[in-house]
């Protein structure tokens, strides 16, 4: 009888550290992707968007390498019998998620950064609970599934809004960059809801999108014709290589991992860190019109992120 309750006592303190712990984690990842935009607007003002993306897939996937070396060597010792498990299937789907997930999310998005308004832009791609929550309102319905889904219908308003304010002659941004963006919020809901669903390592799901990456970024690059001048803006994209893409997409599948997916929301917090990042320095919308529709996309998003704490409690 007394061993009981300090079993208890012991067990919900190792939860209350796993949970701070992957808390912990999935706020790193955010704070790297936070300083994205920065990094990557800043970059394209003097280089071209092909190098650009070269420069990024190229850092991420030298830096994966390095901790996929390290991480074999660790198995190795440890007779790592995990991987035998895992089937071609396993891999293929890993594969499709690196792909799709991380090679589609980064590619997308900075089309939509060099084609429109930085602040807008980055806005919209960091919504992706927009589309997370139109899945889980078709996967399991619920009051709150609802809600969160009246709140998407808000946001892609707001998207609506910032793309016609293109054609108000006061807006630097086009057509183009802002569905890109809003293309890349949905391969990142993609890799959020299926990345818990691959059974090999985000490393291995992140190294194959990478590898993408690098193909599809050097082909654009040839197609746009790419001048590869070297200079200091280099560094930016290679601190977003190793920054927001390699530790940012790790750090947060870590988090995912340990908390298995409840703190997924924490990932909303994003666009409002990020935008304040970049008003902070002084960047600004594009136009009166692109700002309201630009804030109810974000409005959106807290909405989203307040009605899934909300549910999360009463499950408690």
């Amino acid at each position: 009888m007394t061993d009981e309750p300090v079993a208890g006592v012991i067990g919900r303190a190792q939860g209350t550290r796993a949970y701070l712990a992957a808390v912990l984690l999935a706020f790193a990842g955010i704070a790297f992707w936070s300083t994205n935009a920065l990094a990557g607007s800043t970059a394209l003002a003097t280089l071209d968007l092909g190098v650009v993306l070269v420069l990024q897939f190229t850092s991420a996937t030298a830096a994966l390498c390095l901790i996929a070396g390290v991480s074999a060597l660790r198995r190795r010792r440890l007779h790592g019998t995990e991987a035998a498990a895992l089937r071609g299937r396993d891999y293929a789907y890993g594969a499709l998620v690196g792909f799709v997930g991380f090679c589609g999310t980064q590619t997308t998005q900075y089309v939509g950064f060099a084609y429109a308004p930085i602040v807008e832009s980055n806005i919209i791609a960091y919504a992706w609970p927009m589309f997370a929550a139109v899945w889980m309102a078709i996967t399991a319905r619920s009051r709150h599934t609802v809600a969160g889904f009246l709140l998407s219908l808000v946001g892609f308003a707001g998207v609506g809004i910032t793309t016609v304010a293109q054609h108000t002659g006061t807006s630097t941004g086009s057509t183009v960059g802002y569905i890109s963006a809003l293309a890349s919020a949905l391969c990142m809901a993609y890799y959020t809801l299926a990345v818990a669903r691959t059974r090999t390592s985000p490393i291995y799901v992140m190294l194959t999108g990478g590898a993408c990456g690098i193909v599809v970024s050097a082909i654009m690059a040839l197609a746009l014709h790419t001048r590869w001048d070297p200079s200091v803006a280099w560094l930016a994209m290679a601190y977003v290589g190793v920054g927001p893409c390699a530790a940012g997409f790790l750090l947060w599948s870590a988090g995912m991992a340990k908390s298995r997916g409840r703190l997924a929301p924490l990932g909303y917090a994003t666009p409002v860190m990020s935008t304040c990042v970049l008003l902070i320095v002084g960047r600004s919308f594009g136009n009166p019109i692109a700002a309201v529709g630009a804030i109810l996309v974000l409005l959106c998003t807290i909405g989203v992120l307040v009605n899934d704490r909300l549910s999360g409690a009463q499950q408690l």
